[in-house]
């Protein structure tokens, strides 16, 4: 008797079968077969497999320049944020313009200065107590740049000497990271005006950003 075998055998005309679509096995250009789960792409000239995917992208956000090296996103980003906006001011400019912004607004005799001695806020009081220029000539130059005239408490009202000048207390405030006060003669147009000065240290955490100072007639 004659068994017809063509029943076992793969018709061409019907594709490939489901098993196959689906990758349980595959042949490559020389017709041998790769178990399933089994790259079969060619490797590359170190050996290795391409990358696809996330590690094609670098899913760690780094960046390749032209001779190779990685660079991490942060890196990358550098001033600009995750999104590509840049990032805003430093904390500790953030804390001072607080300070200032309350001092701008006060009705009494205040300034701020930053850990530099440079005049950041003053109040209008302030200015007409003191004797000083607007808030464009006072903002941004030191204490004693041509804005305050302080001098000591003789007859005649001599200038300060330097020692002298680094108690003032706005000043000591910054270089003793403390509560300073004490009495100041100003001259004032062509008087002398004497006020009680009380200065505190401005911190951001523990940082020493500047100082703050209230002044009042005597």
């Amino acid at each position: 008797m004659r068994v017809d075998l063509s029943l076992n055998q793969p018709d061409p005309s019907r594709g490939v079968r489901g098993d196959e679509r689906t990758g349980r096995s595959s042949r490559n250009a020389d017709g041998a077969a790769t178990p399933r789960g089994t790259d079969s792409r060619p490797p590359t000239a170190a050996g290795t497999v391409p990358p696809t995917g996330d590690t094609a992208s670098g899913r760690n956000g780094a960046a390749q320049n032209a001779d190779g090296a990685d660079h991490g996103g942060d890196a990358a980003a550098g001033e600009h944020g995750g999104n590509g906006a840049r990032v805003g001011p430093a904390p500790l400019d953030v804390a001072l313009r607080g300070w200032a912004a309350m001092v701008d607004a006060a009705y009494d005799a205040c300034l701020v200065l930053d850990r530099s001695a440079l005049v950041v806020a003053c109040s209008a009081g302030a200015l007409t107590l003191l004797g000083m220029p607007g808030r464009d000539g006072t903002i941004g130059r030191g204490l004693l740049d041509g804005i305050l005239y302080p001098v000591d408490f003789t007859a005649v009202g001599h200038r300060l000497a330097d020692w002298e000048v680094a108690k003032l207390p706005p000043l000591a405030a910054l270089t003793t990271g403390g509560l300073s006060r004490s009495l100041i003669r100003i001259r004032y147009g062509h008087g002398i005006r004497t006020v009680d000065a009380v200065a505190t240290p401005l911190r951001d955490a523990s940082e020493l950003i500047g100082s703050l100072t209230f002044f009042r007639e005597i």
